[in-house]
């Protein structure tokens, strides 16, 4: 099978840029999505189906859900926000779902926030029962969700809008 090596420059340059060395204690994140809703406005029965722009906004939404029960007010008023990797996946015939690494801030949130996502990401309108979230991530998670497969377009599949990694070793 032939690999572009412009795609192999691409993943090898975003692994390098997501270092994770600094975080304290990564969480593993698989979540889907459902593909297709029916809106409730009663006026109109149709199908409305999801896109990658509707998917970053949901998960733009799950994050200001979490990073609000996580950091109360500062997230509010002084921009305080989770450490976040996200990677979109899917697409072309396949459930789009994401897969991220997620940094969580406090020893003390360490048993609820598993539980914290998940129930951020059922509260979303697209968010899918089927998710998957473990904690003690490493870098093994971080090459499996920067891998070539299951992607349509790669510089594409990481959500830079919801991407969030401060302080970044250089």
């Amino acid at each position: 099978m032939f690999i572009n090596q412009s795609l192999l420059r691409q993943q090898a340059a975003f692994r390098e840029f997501a270092d994770v060395s600094h975080w304290v204690d990564p969480v593993a994140v698989t979540l889907t999505m459902k593909q297709a809703i029916q809106p409730t406005d009663g006026l109109v029965r149709r199908l409305v189906y999801l896109d990658r722009y509707g998917a970053s906004q949901n998960l733009r939404h799950c994050l200001n859900t979490l990073n609000c029960k996580v950091f109360g007010n500062r997230f509010r008023r002084f921009g305080e926000k989770l450490r976040v990797i996200p990677v979109l996946e899917g697409g072309n015939g396949r459930r789009l779902h994401y897969h991220l690494m997620v940094d969580c801030p406090r020893a003390d949130l360490k048993d609820v926030f598993p539980a914290m996502i998940g129930d951020a990401w059922e509260a979303t309108t697209w968010g899918y029962y089927q998710s998957d979230i473990q904690t003690g991530a490493d870098e093994g998670w971080k090459f499996y969700i920067s891998k070539l497969r299951d992607k349509p377009d790669y510089a594409d599949a990481i959500d830079w809008p919801n991407y969030h990694n401060p302080d970044r070793r250089a």
